[in-house]
């Protein structure tokens, strides 16, 4: 069994496509912010949460000592010129053992993420898959197994079944090294299982209302 142990969170970047001049995990649907809705999540699942941190970090770390104090924060100060894979590797150097490494910005049903985490216990790497439904899409090229999915590769320029959900689960040092894209430092792996999730990601005004409809859906 690989359990996953901690959860790492990347919340470092500029959120430049949404353009409200803060992190997209302090947006608030429902009155919560994405951030509290993705702690609680993963505190019924993993002992540690470290969330790394950058643009407008003041907003998070007010937040997280009312309301989470018991969450690591980790800044990546560079975060203006590296990437999301970078913020993952600063986040989970200080852990040890297995980690889930998601983006801020997402809403995901509960029961399927816990089916994930019961399939990520079964494999070193899992990376995580959803249906098409954000504006800027990384598609996944997939085949069907009798276990989920087999991740083939990873594309911008044509539209699959299979969407890229910026979540995965790994060894805590799988994003060292990390200087490209997150789905193309992974791809240096596949084929890798996937696994399919429910979820709503949030990049622009059209996907807050996806991630709203989201939510009413689920009751979440």
């Amino acid at each position: 069994m690989h359990t996953v142990e901690n959860a790492v969170i990347a919340a470092a970047g500029l959120g430049s496509r949404l353009g409200l001049g803060k992190p997209k995990c302090m947006l608030e649907i429902g009155g919560t912010t994405l951030l509290t809705r993705m702690i609680r999540l993963l505190e019924a699942h993993v002992s540690r949460i470290h969330v790394v941190i950058g643009y407008r970090e003041e907003l998070i770390i007010d937040h997280c000592s009312r309301y989470h104090p018991q969450v690591v924060l980790v800044r990546n100060p560079e975060f203006r010129t590296t990437n999301t894979g970078h913020s993952l590797a600063l986040g989970a150097s200080h852990l040890s053992g297995k980690c889930v490494f998601l983006d801020g910005d997402l809403v995901i049903n509960p029961d399927s993420f816990s089916a994930f985490l019961n399939h990520a216990s079964q494999t070193e790497i899992l990376v995580g898959l959803c249906q098409p439904n954000t504006e800027n899409a990384v598609f996944a090229d997939a085949e069907e197994t009798a276990q989920g999915q087999t991740v083939t590769g990873f594309t911008r320029e044509k539209a699959t079944s299979w969407e890229w959900a910026n979540v995965f689960t790994g060894p805590n040092t799988l994003m060292y090294g990390a200087n490209s894209y997150v789905f193309e430092h992974l791809a240096e792996r596949l084929p890798l299982p996937g696994h399919m999730l429910e979820l709503a990601e949030i990049d622009t005004t059209t996907d807050m209302r996806s991630a709203e409809l989201f939510i009413q859906k689920y009751g979440l």
